[in-house]
């Protein structure tokens, strides 16, 4: 396979001689000198294999090479020296700015032989490079697009403060929160949805854009909570059931007027109910599982009435699930001191505080899981 090859060295008769062996498999440019070959790299490069002397006038080929590698950091560098240069060659090769150098004079066939090792090993790493600028694009263009699917604005809900976050790990997520008010509803309650895909990544990501999507249309036909998280359920076992998928999931129903809370627990880390009268946090769960597993799976409701001052928390496993460098767990007891310290605030701000301290707590350690939280203050 050809490949393009900048020869460089200040005897003319030497590149001739090599070009003339070479330019059958190679397509062969040449420079007089270190500063030539610059210029070339500028305007024709880049090149694929670079070869060049070490005595040269002016700059030598070290010099050369190191200058190369700053503007043209994926070609393969060789050089040529003679036995007087050899421990400086090979204190460039430790260096890292050359990938190997030949004894002078070096027969044409076996620096054939070279470059063509330089071309190969030029390929795969731009090969490699094209194919990881192509995911990065496709990552950025998948991000952008979850990011669209996350609600825009926190709803305005009379007697009620509610407000919704997630923070990712990577790109994507396979965290979703999101709220329904249909105007079917005429606003007399809201909906609020909270799940996590197990792992994140892309695959988590699709499978949360999916369920986002089931959740939007069921929400639109009559039934209890119960009943739509059952519907949906059945709809994504069909879809991931080969897939070893799963979707952790906590969907509530808020009654406006009645000021009750009804909520489907499927596998997820429960909500939290917390009453700054009583300084008590009570756990809403239940037994259902996770969306995905079991397609006649039937879930239940349950239901609470709700006061003045109350506060549901609504989140997923990222955030008592996170550790710092001392290998400790944020755990429920650092959650629900942050809650106690700021239930004063608006929900906005409470999660605010959350995601906060979480970043205090794990630092220098880096996000490892995605981490949502919901906040409904009861006024």
């Amino acid at each position: 396979m050809k490949g393009k090859v900048l020869l460089v060295d200040d005897d003319s008769m030497v590149l001739a001689g090599l070009k003339r062996h070479l330019r059958n498999q190679f397509r062969i440019e040449t420079a007089l000198s270190g500063e030539e070959g610059l210029k070339r790299v500028e305007k024709n490069g880049p090149y694929a294999v670079i070869v060049s002397d070490f005595s040269m006038p002016g700059m030598n080929g070290i010099e050369f090479l190191c200058r190369v590698k700053e503007t043209d950091p994926d070609s393969v560098r060789m050089m040529l020296t003679g036995s007087a240069d050899m421990s400086t060659a090979i204190q460039a090769v430790n260096e890292g700015s050359i990938f190997q150098f030949h004894p002078k004079p070096c027969p044409a066939d076996i620096l054939g032989k070279a470059i063509q090792s330089g071309i190969d090993a030029y390929l795969k790493t731009t090969t490699h490079q094209t194919q990881f600028k192509k995911v990065q694009r496709s990552l950025a263009q998948a991000s952008m697009i979850q990011q669209n699917l996350v609600p825009k604005s926190n709803p305005q809900v009379e007697g009620f403060d509610i407000a919704g976050k997630s923070i990712w790990c990577d790109e994507t997520s396979g965290d979703y929160y999101d709220f329904f008010q249909p105007a079917e509803w005429e606003q007399k309650k809201i909906g609020v949805v909270v799940a996590d895909v197990i792992g994140h990544g892309i695959s988590s990501a699709l499978l949360m854009t999916t369920a986002r999507a089931f959740f939007r249309e069921r929400i639109l036909s009559p039934g209890s909570s119960a009943a739509l998280v059952t519907d949906v359920n059945q709809r994504l076992v069909k879809d991931i059931e080969a897939l070893n998928l799963f979707i952790t999931l906590f969907y509530s129903e808020i009654d406006i007027k009645e000021k009750s809370f009804r909520w489907v627990h499927a596998g997820h880390e429960p909500a939290m109910l917390y009453d700054p009268g009583e300084d008590s946090f009570d756990a809403l769960g239940g037994e259902g599982l996770p969306l995905g597993v079991m397609a006649d799976w039937v879930y239940e409701e349950s239901k609470k009435q709700l006061h003045s001052g109350q506060i549901i928390l609504i989140g997923t496993d990222g955030i008592k699930e996170t550790h710092n460098e001392h290998n400790e767990l944020f755990g429920a007891e650092r959650f629900n001191r942050v809650i106690r310290d700021h239930f004063r605030k608006p929900a906005k701000e409470i999660i605010k505080e959350m995601f906060d301290t979480l970043q205090s707590f794990r630092f220098p350690i880096e996000r490892k899981d995605d981490e949502t939280l919901v906040v409904i203050k009861v006024l």
